[in-house]
């Protein structure tokens, strides 16, 4: 079969062609009439341009222009080369990132907050992501007491529970690779560790054996255990951030149960020991339950901004606010890093409501503004030199920057790249 052929017969307008041949024939197999004439009227309607589907459009995605490599960009020279080493361990960065994320990068270091307002597929995760790496990095160097106290010091916050999801798998993918770890993690006693805390996440209230026994044991009984007797499936699902970076083995602690004599006759009692099990191990990178959450609060917190404000007003959850409070109050080098993704959802009075959570959230930790880096990301801010003054009034009024501040925000928008040649279209699509 020539290519030509390949094309016509798998191309955009061949596809969309047959669905809307089996979206016809869905409606006549469903609605059936008996009158021969009818159905032929019916047919003529059905094939009429529009009737039961529209042309297709296609939207191709940008090319953004590469900057420099991370030696040559105004960074911290351990910045720089803990990036350069994450890039070459193949875990998702590159050695050459994007100009825009490469300018990101150097206004964050130079002390602005960020607002990435670039396109769809344009590397926001990265844009934060790498920020975040960056501080960790400076900390265990510089602040190595501090590095070993739990405590927040990145906040992803997200609309939705669909956003945070998709988020962990990246970050899975990232943080949670052997390699990619001990990278992010030198000069510090224990792995940068992150977690996911949304309302499913096992699970709430107070720990005890009955509720461990009930929620717990069946999600490793009956999903991770089987799967782990697979290991080409568990390479696949790491592989795509969808397992745990964690020892699943010892944190669920089996070998702690026990089968004892029955004190009242009859077959032997097992006995689980709870207390014993679902304990961080020292080499876990991913926390998992929520009360691993406030026993140690992860270095990479990811939420949505309703379990926040639950979080805000439940005395459970007291714990993660207080352990990040004493860090923060540890050394006033210490910051915290606010992600707000999906920033242009956080308007009216769903964004009053936001603006007003991240206010309390720092009279709870009991710092002032210009101690909270914010990092906003958004695809659909606008553009333009007046769309970017009104982006920089949107995010103070968000975040509470005060006007007077010295720091100020840094719009970074995409650069594309340039592609030059004279190539004819095809009339194929």
């Amino acid at each position: 079969m020539s290519n030509g052929v390949e094309q016509s017969e798998h191309g955009v307008h061949a596809t969309v062609g047959r669905l809307g041949s089996s979206l016809r024939g869905y409606i006549e197999a469903q609605y059936h009439v008996r009158n021969q004439a009818l159905i032929q009227e019916r047919r003529l309607l059905l094939q009429e341009d529009g009737a039961v589907a529209q042309a297709p459009f296609v939207e191709s995605t940008p090319v953004y222009e590469l900057g420099a490599p991370y030696d040559q960009l105004d960074l911290p020279p351990a910045v720089a080369r803990v990036l350069a080493e994450l890039a070459a361990a193949k875990v998702g960065l590159f050695p050459r990132p994007y100009v825009h994320q490469a300018q990101a990068l150097e206004r964050y270091f130079a002390g602005s907050d960020l607002i990435v307002a670039t396109g769809t597929g344009s590397g926001k995760t990265e844009s934060f992501l790498m920020p975040i790496i960056g501080q960790l990095t400076q900390e265990a160097r510089d602040r190595p007491a501090t590095a070993a106290l739990p405590g927040c010091r990145a906040l992803l916050l997200y609309p939705m529970n669909a956003l945070v999801n998709d988020q962990l798998g990246r970050i899975r993918r990232l943080f949670g690779d052997e390699v990619a770890s001990a990278i992010v993690s030198a000069g510090r006693a224990r792995p940068v560790r992150f977690g996911s805390y949304t309302g499913r996440s096992p699970y709430p209230g107070l720990r005890s054996a009955k509720r461990d026994g009930e929620r717990i044991e069946p999600l490793f009984e009956s999903f991770y255990l089987p799967l782990m007797a697979t290991p080409e499936t568990v390479s696949g699902l790491t592989k795509i951030g969808q397992w745990p970076s964690k020892d699943l083995t010892a944190f669920f602690g089996k070998q702690h149960e026990e089968l004892k004599p029955n004190p009242k006759g009859g077959a032997p009692r097992r006995y689980r020991h709870w207390d014993r099990r679902l304990i961080t191990q020292p080499g876990d990178r991913e926390m998992m339950t929520r009360d691993e959450t406030q026993q140690a609060c992860p270095d990479i917190l990811i939420t949505n901004y309703s379990m926040l404000e639950y979080m805000l007003m439940r005395p459970i959850e007291r714990s993660i606010f207080q352990q990040t409070k004493e860090w923060l109050h540890a050394d006033s080098a210490n910051e915290l890093i606010l992600v707000l993704d999906e920033a242009h959802m956080y308007r009216g009075a769903g964004g009053a409501e936001v603006a007003l959570l991240i206010r309390r959230l720092l009279a709870r930790l009991d710092v002032p503004r210009e101690r909270v880096r914010f990092i906003l990301t958004s695809a659909s801010l606008g553009q333009g030199a007046a769309a970017e003054v009104a982006i920089d009034e949107f995010a103070r009024n968000l975040t509470g920057l005060p006007r007077q501040s010295r720091r100020g925000f840094a719009v970074i928008t995409g650069t594309r790249e340039q592609r030059h040649g004279s190539g004819q279209p095809s009339d194929r699509v």
